[in-house]
C-alpha cells in the first residue's frame, strides 16, 4: 500500500530546488522602499524635505541608488495630465521629489517646464470649454428646437479627448527626457 504525503510534504518537494536569489531580492526590497519613502513624502503634508534626506541618508551608495531608483518610479506615477488646480500642491512635493532624486537639476527645470505645460492645459480645456457653451448658447437663440444638448455634449466629449490625447502626447516626449536624466 502506498503512503499518502501531507500537504507539506509535497509543498517542500516542489520547492526543494527553488534558490532565493538573495540580490534580486536585496534590490526589489530597497526599490520598494524608495516608492514607500516617496509616497510618505508626497501624502504627508507636513513631511519636510530635510526629514526625507535624513532618511535617504541612511543609505549607502549602492542601496541609495536602487532606492532613488523607487522614488523616480514615484515620481513618473505622478506626472499626468491635471483634472483641475488641485493638483499643484502635490506636483510642487513631486518636483521637491524630483531635486532629491537628481542633484544635478536637470530634471527639476523640466519639472517647472512641465508646471508651466498644466497650467497651459487648464487654461485650454477652459477656454475651449466657455467657446463649446457660447456656441450652444448661440444655437439655442438661433433655433432651439434644432439645438441638442445630447449631441453637443458628444462634441465636446470627442474635442476634449483629442485636446488631451495632444496634450499627453507632448507630456511624453517630456517624460523620454526625465528618463534620460534619471538613466532608468
Amino acid at each position: 500500500m502506498a503512503r499518502i504525503k501531507s500537504a507539506w510534504e509535497i509543498a517542500l518537494e516542489k520547492t526543494k530546488d527553488i534558490v532565493l536569489d538573495e540580490e534580486k531580492y536585496k534590490a526589489e526590497t530597497l526599490e520598494k522602499e524608495g516608492m514607500a519613502l516617496a509616497g510618505a513624502f508626497l501624502n504627508d503634508l507636513e513631511q519636510s524635505p530635510e526629514v526625507l534626506q535624513s532618511k535617504l541618508s541612511k543609505y549607502s551608495d549602492e542601496d541609495y541608488e536602487t532606492v532613488r531608483k523607487g522614488m523616480v518610479r514615484t515620481i513618473f506615477s505622478n506626472i499626468v495630465l491635471p483634472k483641475d488646480n488641485s493638483y499643484q500642491l502635490r506636483f510642487e512635493r513631486t518636483t521637491v521629489l524630483t531635486s532629491l532624486a537628481d542633484p544635478t537639476g536637470q530634471a527639476v527645470q523640466i519639472m517647472n517646464q512641465i508646471g508651466s505645460f498644466f497650467e497651459q492645459f487648464l487654461a485650454a480645456r477652459e477656454d475651449f470649454g466657455k467657446q463649446m457653451e457660447e456656441q450652444f448658447r448661440q444655437a439655442m437663440e438661433q433655433n432651439p428646437d434644432r439645438a441638442n444638448a445630447a449631441q453637443y455634449a458628444k462634441l465636446v466629449e470627442q474635442n476634449v479627448k483629442r485636446m488631451e490625447d495632444q496634450y499627453n502626447g507632448a507630456l511624453e516626449t517630456t517624460r523620454e527626457n526625465l528618463h534620460q536624466i534619471f538613466g532608468c
